[in-house]
This record gives structure tokens, sequence and C-alpha cells, in this order.
């Protein structure tokens, strides 16, 4: 493991930028185990930084399974691997997928486990990338504009782009939980990965459904945006899905991106 360099204020050093990035995760009000899982992945001799978000599903032993697998797969594979950046990320979730698939089928306890994976792979050099999978979500806070840079694989997803039903009408919506891929449900997987810059000033947020089920986007994006201090603002919004009712597990990640030449940054 590389020892980070921290400037004056806690935060990384990381090339031309600083970096303040913190994660959590928490069972929620009514749940009794937590099948979601985060971590974060530096590879410095690439100039990498991977972020990961999974939130298992197919019950309570095979959704932690699988989300445990799932971030541990990208992981090994994001270090390790061959290939750019963006072929990597897709190998290590196709590869998720197939071992995650092949337990279930092997252990019956396991039968039907799968997990959601979205990630953002932060590049010091050349675009960054986002990959998802599921209704995990990634968000970006850019100069007052907040939006989601990903798009659910959902069922109420489905109907909001065919205009069959509202916004207002997909939050409360019953099938609001059922989503249309996951990995290592089946025996392949499609894995959405888009190339983004980045700049500084950007906050990004990585989160289960736990989170952006219970906080509308003004919410996030009010909070994403309430302190430069990475580890306040993800205690304040898992604070904040659970007094919501915290229906589920919730997970965070938020990476804010500093000028490294500007000290007001």
């Amino acid at each position: 493991m590389s020892i980070r360099q921290l400037d004056d204020e806690g935060r990384e050093i990381w090339g031309d930028f600083e970096l303040a990035i913190a994660g959590s995760t928490h069972t929620g009000r009514l749940r009794k185990t937590n099948q979601d899982a985060f971590d974060r992945f530096d590879n410095p001799d690439r100039g990498e930084i991977l972020l990961v978000v999974a939130d298992g599903l197919g019950g309570h032993q095979g959704g932690a399974t699988a989300s445990k697998m799932a971030i541990g797969t990208l992981g090994k594979l994001i270090r390790d691997g061959d290939g750019d950046s963006s072929t990597r990320l897709k190998y290590a979730i196709e590869r998720a997928n197939f071992e995650i698939h092949e337990l279930a089928g092997r252990d019956r306890t396991l039968e039907g486990m799968g997990t959601t994976v979205v990630a953002l792979m932060l590049c010091e050099r050349g675009s960054s990338f986002v990959a998802h999978v599921g209704d995990s979500r990634l968000y970006r806070l850019r100069g007052g504009e907040f939006e989601a840079l990903t798009e659910d694989h959902s069922i109420v997803a489905l109907l909001l782009r065919r205009g069959d039903i509202t916004r207002d009408e997909a939050r409360d919506h019953p099938k609001q939980n059922q989503i249309t891929q996951a990995v290592g449900i089946s025996d392949e997987v499609e894995t959405e990965i888009t190339s983004i810059d980045i700049k500084p000033g950007d906050t990004f947020l990585l989160c289960s459904d736990g989170l952006h089920g219970m906080l509308s986007d003004s919410e996030l994006k009010l909070l994403s945006g309430r302190s430069p201090d990475a580890h306040a603002v993800v205690a304040w919004m898992i604070d904040a899905a659970n007094q919501a009712g915290g229906k589920d597990n919730v997970t965070a990640m938020i990476a804010k991106i500093h000028d490294h030449a500007d000290p007001d940054g």
C-alpha cells in the first residue's frame, strides 16, 4: 500500500489535484443485516483510484456474499489486470459476474444471489471512467449543477424513459426496487462504461438505493455541497437517510476534487 501524501488540511495530494475521499455504510433502521459493501483501491503505478459501491441481493447471506465478492474481484483485477483503465474495469465486472454466478450454482444457500455495482475510476492522466450495473448511482456536483451520471437498470427507470410515469410517481412506484440488471444473476452481464472528465471543484457521490431512495436529488445536492469535508458529508447523508425512514441499508462514498495549485481551492 502506498503512503498517501497529505496537505495541511488533510487532503490527499494526487498529481495536479487534491482529493478528499470518504465512505461509510449503515444497516438502516429496518434491516437486521447489511448487504451493502464499498471500498477504495489505489494503483499509484498507473495513476488510478477506484471507488466502488455494491448493493447485494438474494437473501441475507447471499446478498452480503455477492457484494463483497464483487468489491474484492474489482479491486484485484484493477490492480493486477492487463489493458487500459476501461478495459480492466469492464473485465473486472464481467469476472465478478462469472464468479458470483458460479458460486451460487454450487451452493444452494446462495442460490439467486447478485449485486449492483457502481464504480468510479479516477485517472490522473486522460479520461476517468464510470461503470455501473443495477440501480446504485453516481452523481456529480459541478458548478452548482447536480446530475446523475448513471441511469438505473430498473423497471421504474424504463417506465420513466418511455414516459409512462412521472418522476413524482416513480418515487412511490410499487416496482421501484425491481432491477433489470445485476452482477451474478445470470451467466452474462451488460456493463455500462462511460468516460468522463474531472475538474477542480467537482464532487462525486456514489451510493446505494438506500440513500437515493430516501432522499430527493435536491436534498443530495444540498448535502453534497455543504462542506469540503468529505467525511462530514457522508455522515450527514447517512443520518438524513435514516431520519427519513432508513428503510434499507445505506451506503455513500464522496470524492471531492480540488486544485493542488490553488491554496483556496
